[in-house]
Order: structure tokens, then C-alpha cells, then sequence
């Protein structure tokens, strides 16, 4: 294979990496929207009660154990609902206690 088909390959690659990470943002920030009652940005365990799969694993997912989930928390998760687990690896994420 010669070289520019290889940088071409490698460039491809990278580029549908990030369009399977920016989507999997995206449905992050659509459930976000769709279960943030109050408009602050976070998920209390009291808006997570209408999705199943995510008050199932909400403990797992709030990493800094403040009781609220972050869009950061949700996508740094492989346990949140519509996370492909290789980007929930790739998007790990730490989050301090301080980072409220």
C-alpha cells in the first residue's frame, strides 16, 4: 500500500472516530434534555426516575457521589443508556469532588 494511501486511511479513521464520538455527545445532550426538569444542567435521582436503565446504574454513573449526574459523568459511562462502551472508554472523563 503506498504511503498517501495509508495517511488517507488514518485521516478516515480519525475523522468517523470523531463523528461516532460527537453523535454519541449528541444523545447524551438529548437525554440530558429530555430528563432535566429543571433546567440546571445535571440529573437529579428524582429525574432519572423515568428512565429505568439509567436509575438502575445512577449510583455507578455519579462518580463524585454528589447525587447529580453531569452530561461529563454520563458519557464517561458505559453503564449510561445509549453509551457505545468503547467511546465511554475512550471519553473517560474524571471528575473531582470539587467540580461543582
Amino acid at each position: 500500500m503506498k504511503r498517501i494511501e495509508k495517511v488517507f486511511l488514518i485521516l478516515l479513521s480519525i475523522a468517523a472516530l470523531q463523528a461516532i464520538s460527537v453523535a454519541n455527545a449528541n444523545a447524551q445532550t438529548d437525554l440530558m434534555m429530555q430528563l432535566d426538569a429543571d433546567q440546571d444542567g445535571l440529573i437529579s435521582l428524582k429525574e432519572a426516575v423515568s428512565n429505568t436503565e439509567l436509575l438502575r446504574n445512577f449510583g455507578l454513573i455519579d462518580q463524585n457521589e454528589d447525587g447529580l449526574l453531569s452530561v461529563e459523568e454520563m458519557l464517561a459511562s458505559e453503564l449510561t443508556p445509549g453509551n457505545d462502551n468503547e467511546l465511554a472508554a475512550e471519553n473517560t472523563v474524571e471528575v473531582s469532588p470539587n467540580d461543582q
